[in-house]
């Protein structure tokens, strides 16, 4: 004979299961990402770090600012676990550059070609995290 669970627990039962199977985990986002999800995040960044320059050159340091703790937050966090897997050394030094030398730079006035300069270097160490990612 079939027994039917009372409403609460059925409802309970179905809850935790959804939960299971769509990211209920308590894990951090940033260390349940993939390195391909990574690399996905990496192309964003650096659109958003050339937005950022392009924002300085216009005139809108804030908005650029902005734009850049954007970049870090919601975007580099999800790059951090899986490139610290594979080169721990290079995610520091891009967590550095991003979340705290670029804002700096960009708050201390720096002309929109030394941003530039910042960005494109930035850029080219997104690319080796790439590299290391597909690695």
């Amino acid at each position: 004979m079939l027994k039917l669970l009372p409403l609460p627990l059925l409802l309970a039962t179905l809850l935790a299961a959804a939960l299971a199977g769509c990211g209920g985990s308590d894990e951090p986002e940033e260390e349940s990402a993939t390195p391909a999800g990574a690399v996905a995040e990496i192309k964003i960044i650096k659109t958003m770090l050339a937005d950022a320059a392009s924002q300085v050159r216009a005139g809108d340091a804030d908005i650029a600012e902005e734009t850049v703790g954007d970049a870090y937050l919601e975007h580099f966090e999800h790059v951090e676990g899986p490139l610290g897997e594979r080169d721990h050394e290079l995610m520091e030094e891009l967590e550095e550059a991003i979340s705290t030398d670029l804002r700096r730079d960009i708050a201390d006035g720096q002309s929109a070609d030394e941003l530039e300069d910042a960005v494109d270097d930035i850029s080219d160490d997104l690319d080796r995290a790439v590299e290391a990612l597909e690695r």
